[in-house]
């Protein structure tokens, strides 16, 4: 149920307001963040650094997206030696950078919000 609520930008605590100004995680608008939830004020700006973290997640998330174009890359006939290949996953990342940007952070506060408030 919380991935649900991830994925809609939900606060990790009450799950009605919004975490970004906008609803839609793959939109190309620079994302901001809500200081504080609009419904049940949970505060989203725990510590300053608090967000670093959530450069790890992003990691892993791009790494994930990058091994997937390669593996499409290959499926459709390309060498994984090829520099297309590398590319097309490089071109892949770079599109899915503001959805990996928001989701980071929304994955690392829900880690955490739900880690010290149960």
């Amino acid at each position: 149920m919380a991935l649900i609520h991830l994925m809609q930008n939900k606060c990790p605590k009450c799950h009605q307001g919004q975490v970004f100004n906008t609803g839609n995680l793959f939109s190309f608008k620079p994302a901001k963040m809500q200081d504080e939830c609009p419904h049940c004020h949970q505060n989203f700006s725990k510590e300053p650094g608090f967000y670093w973290g959530a450069m790890y997640v992003s990691y892993g998330l791009a790494t994930l997206e990058m091994a997937l174009a390669c593996i499409f890359s290959i499926s459709i006939g390309i060498s994984a030696l090829d520099f297309t290949n590398l590319g097309i996953c490089i071109a892949f990342v770079l599109v899915l950078f503001p959805f990996n940007f928001r989701m980071a952070r929304l994955i690392w506060l829900y880690l955490f919000t739900n880690l010290i408030e149960s």
